[in-house]
């Protein structure tokens, strides 16, 4: 068992919870306010997207069979 997949396997489920509460506040509307700032709900399409994609790789490396080593 390879250590870094099985990190990999727990990084890829934060990442998926993490996409889905960025889609979440996007798809209702929510303004955000931090430290000052006021982040606009369309903000949270840039972080839906980037952590979807960040989950989808870190899945293929994770669950992708090891290849046999060559002679």
């Amino acid at each position: 068992m390879n250590r870094w997949k099985e990190v990999a396997k727990f990084v890829c489920g934060f990442e998926a919870f993490h996409a889905i509460s960025h889609a979440s506040i996007w798809l209702s509307g929510t303004t955000l306010a931090v430290f000052g700032m006021t982040i606009p709900a369309n903000w949270n399409a840039l972080g839906t997207v980037l952590n979807g994609a960040i989950a989808i790789l870190l899945g293929v490396y994770a669950w992708k069979p090891a290849t046999a080593a060559r002679a």
